[in-house]
């Protein structure tokens, strides 16, 4: 039998529908003993539950982040029960991980188990919490690990742009220094950590989240019987934090790198908190400026001119502050050329306006990409988190999706013309002095840093 001919049918693409506002599940905000406020969210689908509890960092800490790093390390080198390797095999034997993480202004503590072994999980965490071991030799060790891995991190030239704009936007502020110095991991010891742990994670108002396969009103029952003597010492109040000086843009700032033979540009401005009416204006604004791999400074760098493969934008909400940062790593010889550009497409957006277009992508690109941030349990568990640590509150989940919606084209370009003129944003670069010093003073003042 022959086959039948193939014929080329005339079909049209599918319609896409309206974007709409994602599903948050139920997120049941538990009172706990002194003041405690535990966020549970039952989220079934795989058997596991996330855990989560978070510290708010006083100031003074987030200026010295060496005892903090490695504290990361050593919390989990022993209890007054197990040594190192005894608690790594309980943990495992619950089928469960934990570690702990220092962002910019608060402290993490995460993890996940098997929701069948939540309540020795949690038995295990107060043990933690209450009764940690700090050997001194561990310690050592640790503060010696930590030491090595920030000796290769500033030596990267990512790291080193990062430090650069953190300093110029941030001077004089905690947020200056995100990363300690080798010798100052190498100076931390066991009663450091020791008095560390007291004050911060032994004394200080927590944020707790359980997200995952479980009864919350069981759940957090369990909380409070693994974690009541823990909680018994804690403070409601968190710590205050001067917030962020006003930017001084001033001229180009070149760290010299030596025989680099590429250059990291980053240009940092202020932007809205998340609690601002004209942030998920912002977003959008950003978005489209160079914020999604279709966006204008992509458009230009890598596809028309070919000066970089992955320029971006973002923005990082600090509790004392919100900033937005574009970044391009370039060939050293198209450095100049490159931050022309992007500060081109940065006056385009603010002096003209994004398209209908541009913003019909970018809006469902925000909420897109929200509604994945919180699909997941450990995603959503580590929003939630963020949020409160934050002073935020979960309203966010329902309130931005429902700004980005409702933001106007006026609104994107008014926020444009607000946050993305390159003139109110700081230039850092990080380069080679030789190659690229010439270049720049083609474009703007240059002063040169050395370190």
């Amino acid at each position: 039998m022959a086959a039948r001919p193939l014929s080329a049918t005339k079909t049209s693409p599918p319609v896409v529908g309206p974007v709409k506002a994602p599903k948050v599940p139920r997120i049941v905000e538990e009172g706990l003993p002194h003041g405690v406020q535990a966020l549970v969210v039952r989220h079934g689908g795989i058997p596991l539950v996330e855990f989560r509890v978070a510290f708010a960092l006083p100031e003074g800490e987030i200026a010295k982040p060496a005892a903090l790093t490695v504290l990361c390390h050593s919390l989990f080198a022993g209890t007054e029960r197990r040594d190192r390797t005894g608690l790594a095999e309980a943990l495992e034997g619950l089928g469960a991980h934990l570690g702990a993480d220092v962002h910019e202004d608060y402290l993490v503590l995460s993890g996940s188990v098997l929701a069948a072994n939540l309540a020795p999980f949690l038995s295990l965490v107060g043990e933690i919490l209450t009764a940690p071991a700090y050997p001194e030799e561990e310690v050592r060790a640790d503060a010696a690990r930590a030491a090595d891995e920030a000796l290769i991190a500033l030596s990267q030239p990512e790291v080193t742009a990062r430090q650069a704009l953190r300093r110029r936007m941030f001077k004089g502020h905690p947020y200056s220094t995100p990363i300690a110095s080798p010798a100052a991991l190498r100076r931390v010891n066991a009663g450091i950590l020791g008095d560390l742990h007291g004050t911060l994670l032994g004394a200080s108002a927590p944020v707790l989240a359980l997200v995952g396969d479980m009864q919350p009103a069981r759940a957090t029952a369990w909380l409070q019987d693994a974690l009541g003597r823990w909680l018994a010492h804690r403070k409601t109040a968190v710590p205050d934090l001067r917030t962020t000086p006003p930017l001084q843009p001033g001229p180009i700032e070149l760290v010299a790198r030596e025989g680099s033979i590429q250059s990291n540009l980053r240009l940092g401005g202020p932007a809205p908190s998340p609690t601002a009416p004209d942030w998920p204006a912002a977003l959008l604004a950003e978005s489209i400026a160079g914020g999604m791999f279709t966006s204008r400074i992509t458009a230009n760098l890598r596809e028309r001119n070919g000066y970089t493969y992955t320029p971006h934008m973002f923005t990082s909400h600090f509790r004392a502050g919100s900033h937005l940062v574009a970044a391009a790593d370039v060939a050293s010889e198209v450095t100049a050329a490159a931050l022309v550009e992007t500060r081109y497409e940065l006056g385009r957006i603010a002096t003209t306006g994004v398209t209908p277009e541009e913003l019909e992508l970018a809006r469902r690109h925000a909420v897109g990409r929200f509604a994945f941030q919180i699909a997941t349990q450990s995603g959503l568990a580590n929003t939630l988190v963020a949020l409160a640590v934050k002073g935020t509150g979960t309203g966010y989940l329902h309130s931005h999706p429902k700004g980005l919606l409702a933001a106007t084209k006026d609104d994107v370009d008014d926020a444009a013309r607000r946050y993305l003129a390159p003139s109110q944003l700081v230039t850092v670069v990080v380069g080679d002095p030789r190659t690229v010093q010439g270049q720049l003073e083609l474009v703007d003042e240059v002063v040169v840093r050395t370190s």
